[in-house]
C-alpha cells in the first residue's frame, strides 16, 4: 500500500545534524516550504555531460518517487541517513523520504568514507554512491551490516563491488538504481541478491527504446523523458549499455567504451597498471573519430608494446589508437567520470 500525502498526522519525522553539516538552513527551508505546499522544487543535475543545469521537479513527482520506492522495498519504521549532498538528487531526496515516510533523518556532512565518525549506528536505510562504497568496504564493513537497506547511485556499479558487498554484509539488502535528476531520483532498481543481472522498473513506468536510446514514461504523472542512455529491454528488466554521446563513431563502425573498459582494466592490470582511466574519443581526419585511451598519471613502468597488446585482445577494430595522459581524471559528485573530448 502506497502513503498518500496528508492521509495521516506527521509524528515521527525529525531532522538532526552533525556538528560539520553546513546546510542546515537550506534543510529547514526546504522542510518549511513542504510543510506550506510548495508545488515545485529546483535541483542541479550532476553535469556528467557538460555544465550542470537547473530542473524544477513537481510535488508530484517527489511524492511520487518517494511513495513507490516506500513500496517497492516493503519499508516501515525507517530511520535514514543523508551522507550525500543535499542540494543535488540524492541528498534532496533523502529529506523528501522522510517527510513523506514520517520519520526521523540524520544529516552528516558528505565524505569519502560517511560511516567512518558517526555517533550512532541505529539507522535503517542510507543512499551511497559507489566511491563511497568502496571507501565503506576498506574501512568500515562492519558499519554497512547494521542497515537494513542501502540504495546504490550517481553511477555505475562494478561487478568485483556487489560482489564484495554481499560477502561483507549478506544480510543488508543492497539496492542499484537507475534514475535521474528529471525522475527525482531512480525508477527502477536492481537488488545485487538476486540472480537477475537487469534492473526492474517501479511499478507505473513504462520503458521503450528509440534508436537503442532508453525512453521512459510515467502516465499517472503525465510525464515522458527520451534519456541520454543506451539501453536494451529484456523480460526481466532492463541494462544500460552506456550514455548516447560518449558512443565513439570511427570510421562508421560505432564503438561503446562502457563495453570495452572492464576488458582494458584487466589488460591493464596484467600489465601491472592500476591508474584510474577512461576510453575517450578524439576527432580524426581519416575516421571521423577515433578512440583513446585516457589515463591519469603516467606509470613509472610503461610496456611499450601496450597498445598492440590491448589491439590483440579486444574485438577487432575495437582498440584505442593513442594513449593520453593527464594529471588528474574529473569527476561528478557522485563520482562518475567525465569523459572530456580529447583535443
Amino acid at each position: 500500500m502506497y502513503l498518500k500525502e496528508n492521509s495521516k498526522i506527521v509524528t515521527q519525522f525529525k531532522p538532526t545534524y552533525s556538528n560539520d553539516f553546513a546546510d542546515v538552513s537550506f534543510v529547514e527551508n526546504c522542510i518549511k516550504l513542504w510543510q506550506q505546499g510548495e508545488k515545485s522544487f529546483t535541483l542541479k543535475t550532476s553535469g556528467s555531460t557538460g555544465t550542470p543545469e537547473e530542473i524544477s521537479l513537481s510535488r508530484e513527482m517527489l511524492q511520487w518517487s518517494a511513495e513507490h520506492t516506500y513500496a517497492a522495498l516493503e519499508l516501515k519504521n525507517e530511520h535514514i541517513l543523508c551522507c550525500l549532498p543535499i542540494n543535488k538528487t540524492g541528498g534532496f531526496m533523502q529529506l523528501i523520504r522522510a517527510l513523506v515516510w514520517d520519520c526521523p533523518i540524520y544529516f552528516s556532512a558528505p565524505a569519502v568514507n560517511p560511516l567512518a565518525e558517526l555517533p550512532h549506528l541505529d539507522f535503517t536505510i542510507t543512499s551511497l554512491t559507489p566511491h563511497q562504497v568502496n571507501s565503506c568496504i576498506a574501512d568500515s564493513a562492519d558499519q554497512l551490516t547494521c542497515f537494513q537497506n542501502i540504495l546504490i547511485g550517481g553511477a555505475p556499479l562494478a561487478e568485483k563491488q556487489a560482489a564484495t558487498l554481499l560477502q561483507v554484509a549478506p544480510n543488508t539488502s543492497f539496492w542499484e538504481t537507475y534514475g535521474m535528476t528529471e525522475t527525482a531520483s531512480h525508477i527502477a532498481l536492481k537488488n545485487l541478491k538476486n540472480k537477475n543481472p537487469y534492473f526492474t522498473p517501479m511499478q507505473g513506468v513504462e520503458l521503450s527504446t528509440k534508436d537503442d536510446v532508453l525512453c521512459i514514461a510515467i502516465p499517472e504523472l503525465d510525464f515522458t523523458i527520451t534519456t541520454n542512455d543506451m539501453a536494451r529491454i529484456h523480460t526481466q528488466g532492463f541494462e544500460i549499455l552506456g550514455r548516447a554521446d560518449d558512443i565513439i563513431n570511427s570510421g562508421g563502425i560505432k564503438i561503446n567504451p562502457i563495453e570495452l573498459e572492464p576488458l582494458v582494466a584487466s589488460l591493464l592490470e596484467a600489465n601491472g597498471i592500476k591508474n584510474a582511466f577512461y576510453l575517450g574519443k578524439k576527432i580524426d581526419p581519416l575516421l571521423g573519430e577515433k578512440m583513446v585511451l585516457v589515463m591519469e598519471t603516467e606509470p613509472t613502468v610503461l610496456n611499450q608494446d601496450l597498445l598492440e597488446i590491448i589491439k590483440t585482445n579486444l574485438p577487432q577494430y575495437s582498440a584505442p589508437k593513442e594513449i593520453h595522459w593527464v594529471q588528474q581524471l574529473v569527476y561528478t559528485d557522485t563520482g562518475k567520470v567525465i569523459r572530456n573530448r580529447v583535443k
